[in-house]
């Protein structure tokens, strides 16, 4: 239940950042998840319907970009993409990792339609 609030988080910082800038609607947003955020897009996505109804974010159209999960590996120094939820380092199965990527989640982008 917490994608509902990442979700209203969302909107509200989409329709803040378009307020600034004078826009009339929000058209576009694309939100970067890492894979260990334990954000679930599918959710967002139904949230998001309900959340922006009535906004000028209503209708956005919402694209998701997944991040990996990456460590990097005390015993072997290997960086590796994590194939699972493990954290163990792929190369060497060493537990003394350290997370490099996969914990994001954030607004990588918006598209605005300025007033005329």
């Amino acid at each position: 239940m917490h994608e509902l609030a990442i979700t209203q988080g969302i909107v509200n910082f989409a329709l803040e950042e378009a307020a600034k800038r004078g826009a009339e609607k929000v058209t576009a947003l694309t939100v970067s998840v890492g894979a260990l955020s334990g954000i679930v897009p599918d959710c967002i996505e139904t949230y998001f319907a309900l959340v922006a109804e009535g906004t000028p974010a209503e209708g956005a159209k919402l694209t998701f970009r997944r991040i990996p999960a990456k460590v990097r590996c005390a015993d072997c120094g290997a960086e590796s993409e994590l194939p699972d939820f493990r954290l163990r380092c792929p190369a060497c199965t060493s537990r003394k990792v350290e997370l490099l990527s996969g914990r994001e989640a954030y607004i990588e982008s918006m598209e605005i339609e300025e007033k005329e």
